[in-house]
């Protein structure tokens, strides 16, 4: 049940996201200060490109997700995967609303643009369906459940192995 709807949540934030990203990319090519649009300094171009970078992970993240439950991956890798997207995507919606409301500056606050109501809409992505605290106790639960069952050692190499003195297990220290 926790699936679908955390892929909402995912999928919801990246729509947030690029709302506030298209508002910042037009309000940046429209307004000047020093005689040049913003989006010619570096501060606000940066954010620009941090933005979409953002959006894009997320996208990929989310899509990955969609896919493994359409296919009917593995419940735990999927449970970790859906996590993921969710914890990454709205979070990645947070900083780039936060991103426009600073190219904005003031106005962005205010009413007259919507990136202050996105601002509000994306908070509340953080924290439901479960908080990205859970989602984080998740996604470590599963990682540690899948790499320490002997099963996934069978398939993968031991890097372990790659150094030259591998077989000094005395200095190797757990306690």
């Amino acid at each position: 049940m926790m699936v679908p709807e955390r892929l909402t949540s995912a999928a919801g934030a990246i729509g947030v996201a690029v709302a506030a990203l298209e508002i910042a990319v037009k309000y940046s090519d429209s307004r000047k200060a020093f005689g040049r649009k913003i989006r010619q300094f570096q501060g606000v171009s940066f954010k620009i490109a941090d933005s979409i970078m953002k959006i894009d992970a997320a996208r990929g993240l989310v899509y990955t997700a969609a896919r493994m439950a359409d296919a009917g991956e593995n419940p735990y890798r999927l449970r970790r995967v859906v996590a993921e997207a969710k914890a990454f995507a709205t979070e990645a919606a947070w900083e780039v609303v936060n991103h426009s409301i600073q190219i904005l500056g003031g106005i962005g606050y205010a009413t007259v643009y919507p990136v202050e109501r996105l601002l509000r809409d994306c908070r509340l992505g953080m924290i439901w369906t479960g908080t990205n605290e859970i989602m984080r106790s998740i996604i470590q639960h599963e990682i540690y459940r899948e790499m320490l069952n002997p099963e996934y050692w069978k398939k993968r190499r031991n890097i372990e192995l790659d150094t030259t003195e591998f077989y000094m297990e005395e200095e190797k220290v757990y306690e």
